[in-house]
């Protein structure tokens, strides 16, 4: 599911899942263990790619699906919670998490994304928050996450207005920190891997620790109130009906 390839102070996972990579839990414990990896091997660079067409395309259709049973509230809950904490774990590792992004990063694909410490984007990816056009909103924080970094203008565009935007227009908005075409991007992305793990390893963790510190008290409340939306949307009739018909469509397509 997820390939490692280590030299020098960088580890390199490469995702394997499936042609969106979607999340389910099996993706979640791999990535766990690839953070796991990286603290044993004291990388300085966890280089985080996808072999298959699309980096992330969010949760996995299976995962939707037992969102609408009896007990679908708990486990949408039980879904971003987890989802949070592995998103939460890449932004608190010492060692700095580099997103090569290919293709799609939607929803919580999106989410992991942004949890990523740097980004480099191909000018055809396409990222975005597509929930709230069947009834939900993003897992994980990635609402948080998608305002600290774009600021509030762009993250309406993409959350209300359900915008899905290119490579290009992401950089502009200040979510990816370098693009590259999609023929350079694998040899682009290795080249900043590189020029990065050739910092201090010292001064990276400091300041990666420092960088992340001042927002820390005001995440807890808003994964509070992110809980408690989704309750409220799963549990309501429309939106339970724009995710079957969702689902429909996927099953219909594979």
């Amino acid at each position: 599911m997820i390939s490692l390839d280590s030299h020098e102070l960088i580890l390199v996972a490469t995702i394997d899942r499936n042609d969106q990579n979607t999340i389910d839990d099996s993706l979640v414990d791999a990535l766990e263990r690839i953070l796991d990896e990286a603290d044993r091997q004291q990388s300085v660079l966890l280089h985080l790619r996808s072999v298959r067409p699309h980096f992330c395309g969010g949760a996995d259709p299976v995962r939707v699906r037992r969102w609408l049973e009896s007990d679908g509230a708990a486990a949408l809950t039980a879904d971003s919670s987890r989802w949070s904490s592995l998103f939460e774990r890449i932004e608190a590792t010492p060692t700095i998490v580099f997103a090569e992004i290919r293709g799609n990063a939607l929803g919580a694909g999106l989410g992991l994304a942004l949890a990523c410490d740097l980004r480099m984007m191909s000018t055809s990816s396409r990222i975005g928050v597509p929930e709230v056009r069947v009834g939900l909103l993003p897992a994980g924080n990635t609402i948080r996450r998608l305002t600290e970094l774009s600021g509030l203008v762009a993250a309406q565009r993409l959350l209300i207005a359900g915008d899905i935007i290119d490579g290009a227009e992401a950089h502009r908005l200040g979510l990816s920190h370098w693009l590259s075409d999609d023929n350079s991007l694998q040899r682009d992305a290795a080249a900043v891997a590189q020029r990065v793990a050739k910092q201090s390893p010292a001064a990276l963790r400091e300041a990666k620790r420092l960088l992340y510190s001042a927002s820390q008290e005001s995440r807890c409340q808003t994964a509070t109130i992110e809980r408690q939306a989704f309750s409220l949307l799963i549990s309501s009739e429309e939106p339970r009906q724009r995710i079957e018909a969702l689902l429909v469509r996927l099953a219909n397509r594979g």
